[in-house]
């Protein structure tokens, strides 16, 4: 649980320094701190718990997904990825593949490869990741609790593969805009090379 702290409070540093000023900058940040404050709240069902910061997250999810306008595409989008998590779940009871590699790599390379393939918009991204994985945890609980089991949704490991799947949706928006950057001054390059040619 440390290591998610440690997401989160550089999530919150990244939105309060390093973005431009303004009502979205400020709004993240609160939801993070929102977020980082109720991380350690759960509220206890029959067979199940819940974390409150999933259910903010949740709701946050569901906002944003109401004032997008490609709502019926990120409903499939979240609705085939949640099916996915909870099989890649409900497979990991049958056959521990985390003997090889930890689950954290095996989760987060797989989402990320899908979620290069569904959207290009980084919120939009955030919407699917948040959702997707929110709704595949409950349909796995859903289908565990059947079984006797007891589970937390927002448990340690969720909150650890939403923390790691945001960090390389930023680390991988940063990659872009490095290269058009990049690209940017080798035109410029170029176009101040074709001018001292022609002189």
């Amino acid at each position: 649980m440390i290591i998610v702290y440690w997401l989160l409070w550089i999530y919150w540093i990244i939105a309060t320094f390093l973005m431009k000023k303004g009502q979205s900058r400020n709004r993240i940040a609160i939801f993070i701190l929102l977020f980082i404050t109720c991380s350690s709240l759960t509220i206890p069902l029959k067979h199940v718990s819940i974390n409150v910061s999933i259910i903010i997250l949740l709701i946050v999810g569901i906002m944003l997904l109401a004032h997008s306008k490609k709502k019926l595409f990120l409903i499939i989008a979240c609705l085939l990825l949640s099916h996915i998590y909870a099989g890649l779940k409900l497979w990991e009871i049958v056959s521990p593949v985390w003997i090889f590699l930890p689950k954290i790599i095996i989760y987060s390379s797989i989402f990320l490869c899908l979620l290069v393939l569904t959207s290009s918009n980084i919120l939009e991204r955030f919407i699917i990741t948040s959702l997707s994985v929110i709704i595949g945890e409950v349909i796995y609980a859903l289908i565990v609790v059947g079984l006797g089991w007891e589970i937390i949704i927002g448990d340690q490991s969720m909150m650890l593969l939403l923390g790691v799947l945001s960090g390389a949706i930023l680390f991988y928006r940063f990659m872009i805009e490095i290269k058009m950057k990049f690209q940017d001054i080798l035109q410029l390059v170029e176009q101040h090379n074709k001018r001292w040619t022609n002189e």
